[in-house]
């Protein structure tokens, strides 16, 4: 019986796929509704104008005919398709792009390694080497399309390997960005590999690069600017900086303003770790365990070389709905305005007094946020503690919990101000020891140690706190074998199109070689 006879057979006995639309993507699944798995993943999947995005729910491990019975499923058009993998391990076959796209007679952008999803429904196509999203089209050799979808505008090859970044550090892809981080033994980088492809969003516009890692040597930063050199002055300009692990920074300096002395050029740097809304994240401080602590108003500063005062460039109101009358300056009442500071909030007369402008300068507490006010003249003092201590109890119940109240400038012999929460600690919350070392709740520490927190004094009684634990599923790294669909005979060592790798940034036609993948650098079909 020849083979298509046995599909006709196999698809009139009623044995075939169907294809749901489920939020931005189309499942195609078997008649029985298909694995929770696969649906969940494509109920995430953003938007990709100009492509089908297709949800493949079927085994690793698949005959052709089962293939054949996918592609029967999927709606007619000639638009292209990007293939999804819907089960884990999520990664297609070798050859399955460049199958589908014959059989289709369209474009196919498929995985070529394992893909992970990242934040905010990201994907991510890496397991080593030469991996990532390839277009295939009938009749021509596979391309070289990106490294994440939706595809940034910085992505390119020069983003997309792991590469040495001087003697002693190496960058390493992510969905956001890169992670410059110490050489060593990869199981010492596993976990905060995990974290950062889940959690970091990535930003369409801005690469995002990570410094350092805990537990280990810190970063020189000389290792951090080998890397930085080989970036388009384009990226660098929008580059953001955040600070995973230890860096070694002169002593009396930060390592913003270390960078931008090094560089050469203005840097910017977030103030924690940045989560949620890849455009308008929320940034969190990292505690000495790693763990998040609480969500900074002053997101993230530019430094510029030569010790300028680093300028402020995203911020967040303390308060909805207030003025800003100037950047991260929020009007409170009509003689006192709000300052967003590194350490917090300063709340402050319009006109500032400069004996208290130290305020700005005072460094970032990854457990308290300092809220400041105004001080320097004893007979306003109590006003003003008692108009910041209102400003505190508008806060969010999280921010409050960690809140300490105190002045911006102590008059001469004046008592120690105490924090604003005096009473008892909250008892602290219980935790398995396997939760301990896989938490994703973004206020709360990893450590039952650093948990009891103070409530504040006043203001209206908040919700009991809360555990949020996310469990995130083990990311696979390059040398983990896994058996592909059965679709044509397996690839022999050095057939498949590899990529060349260009350190010095992407070339606007790189040529196609035996044997190399072809670096498309065109918007075929909407984009890639």
């Amino acid at each position: 019986m020849s083979l298509s006879t046995r599909l006709r057979r196999f698809a009139r006995a009623g044995a075939g796929h169907v294809a749901t639309v489920v939020g931005e993507a189309v499942l195609v699944h078997a008649r029985d509704g298909g694995t929770a798995e696969a649906r969940a993943l494509a109920a995430s999947l953003p938007a990709d104008p100009g492509h089908l995005v297709v949800v493949v729910d079927l085994p690793s491990e698949s005959p052709v005919e089962v293939w054949e019975s996918f592609a029967a499923a999927l709606p007619q058009g000639r638009g292209p398709v990007r293939l999804v993998p819907g089960r884990h391990p999520r990664r297609l076959g070798p050859r399955a792009g460049q199958w589908l796209a014959e059989r289709l007679g369209r474009a196919v952008l498929a995985p070529y390694g394992l893909t992970h999803q990242g934040a905010a429904g990201s994907l991510f196509v890496h397991s080593g080497e030469h991996t990532g999203w390839g277009w295939y089209r009938p009749g021509r050799e596979p391309e070289w399309a990106a490294k994440r979808f939706p595809r940034p505008v910085w992505d390119s090859p020069a983003v997309a390997e792991v590469r040495p970044s001087g003697a002693g550090a190496v960058a390493e892809p992510l969905p956001a960005g890169m992670w410059i981080r110490p050489d060593g033994a990869d199981d010492l980088f596993a976990r905060g590999r995990v974290r950062l492809i889940r959690s970091l969003p990535c930003h369409p516009e801005a690469l995002t690069i990570v410094l350092g890692s805990q537990d280990v040597p810190g970063l020189e930063l000389t290792e951090i600017a080998v890397f930085w050199r080989t970036l388009p002055p384009d990226v660098r300009a929008k580059a953001w900086f955040v600070e995973l692990g230890g860096v070694v920074v002169p002593e009396g300096t930060t390592l913003g303003q270390a960078l931008a002395d090094l560089l050469g050029e203005e840097v910017r740097c977030y103030t924690g770790f940045p989560v949620g809304s890849p455009e308008a994240p929320d940034v969190f401080t990292l505690r000495s365990d790693g763990s998040h602590g609480w969500n900074t108003f002053a997101r993230g500063f530019a430094y510029r070389p030569r010790g300028v005062q680093p300028r402020l460039c995203a911020g967040q109101s303390p308060i909805a709905d207030l003025r800003q009358v100037a950047p991260g300056v929020y009007q409170y009442s009509p003689d006192v305005v709000i300052e967003i500071v590194e350490a917090g909030l300063w709340v402050r007369s319009p006109e500032e007094i400069a004996a208290e402008a130290t305020a700005r300068t005072l460094p970032l507490d990854p457990v308290h946020n300092l809220v400041l006010y105004e001080a320097a003249d004893p007979a306003n003092a109590e006003r003003m503690r008692g108009i910041a201590a209102s400003v505190v109890d508008r806060l969010d119940y999280p921010t409050r919990l960690v809140t300490t109240l105190m002045p911006a400038a102590v008059p001469s012999g004046a008592e120690p101000v105490e924090p604003v929460g005096p009473v008892g600690p909250v008892e602290p919350v219980e935790m398995a020891e396997d939760e301990a070392t896989e938490t994703g709740s973004p206020w709360l520490s990893g450590r039952k140690d650093t948990m009891s927190l103070q409530p504040p004094v006043s203001g209206p009684a908040g919700p009991p706190v809360s555990r949020l634990v996310a469990r995130l599923d083990g990311i696979s790294d390059g040398g983990h074998r896994i058996a592909e669909p059965v679709l044509a005979r397996p690839v022999a060592a050095g057939e498949w199109p590899r990529m060349a790798s260009d350190r010095r940034g992407p070339s606007p036609s790189i040529e196609a070689l035996p044997g190399t993948w072809r670096a498309s650098t065109d918007r075929v079909h909407g984009g890639s």
